[in-house]
């Protein structure tokens, strides 16, 4: 049976068009480290390090279980609320990483209680979360993280010529790209936020 891949599977939430474009994101599971301040801080580092350990502790520890479907591991994605944009300190992020349809919280306790044995870190500060945004204006931003505000403009502007008009002031991004391997102008990040008609 082939692995189960989300990102494969839903082309319209990680491959999106250059373009802005409405989508309905579905009800999807994760695990989730919640925080403050600059991507840059080491609190951020640690929060995306922690993901990665869980998400493989799932891939790796628990295939001899009758739940167990074989996945791939789904990119990282993070929920921005910038309070001042300009003022780092000031950003609430939202670290995450989709899990498969059959992870459940239960599921998501054994495996911070095997991570957590079997790595000796701390997991206390992530949890497991349902979510479901539903209609969001989407876009695909190839370029450095600096210059996302010009696709943020574009998806504005689609929304004015929509009646669409944003839920609140937070966003999603999805990182398709390694940041430590890639060129800033070479970034892929999928960008998305929230919308209701008017």
């Amino acid at each position: 049976m082939e692995n189960y891949d989300r990102k494969k599977l839903s082309k319209a939430l990680y491959s999106p068009k250059t373009e802005p474009t409405l989508i309905t994101a579905p009800l999807c599971p994760y695990f989730v480290v919640e925080g403050e301040g600059s991507p840059l801080d080491e609190s951020y580092d640690e929060a995306v390090e922690l993901l990665y350990q869980l998400s493989y502790t799932l891939k790796m520890g628990f295939k001899g279980e009758s739940w167990y479907r074989g996945f791939v591991v789904s990119p990282l994605e993070g929920v921005w609320s910038a309070i001042e944009v300009e003022n780092r300190d000031t950003w609430r992020w939202a670290s995450m990483i989709a899990q498969p349809p059959f992870v459940t919280e239960e599921i998501f306790r054994k495996v911070a209680e095997r991570c957590s044995f079997a790595k000796g870190i701390s997991v206390k500060d992530a949890h497991f979360e349902r979510i479901e945004d539903g209609l969001c204006v989407t876009m695909m931003h190839i370029g450095p993280y600096a210059l996302e505000g010009r696709s943020f403009d574009r998806m504005d502007a689609f929304c004015q010529e929509n009646q669409l008009q944003r839920l609140d002031s937070t966003h999603r991004e999805i990182y398709l790209s390694n940041p430590k391997k890639t060129e800033p102008e070479h970034l892929k990040t999928v960008l998305r936020y929230r919308v209701e008609r008017i």
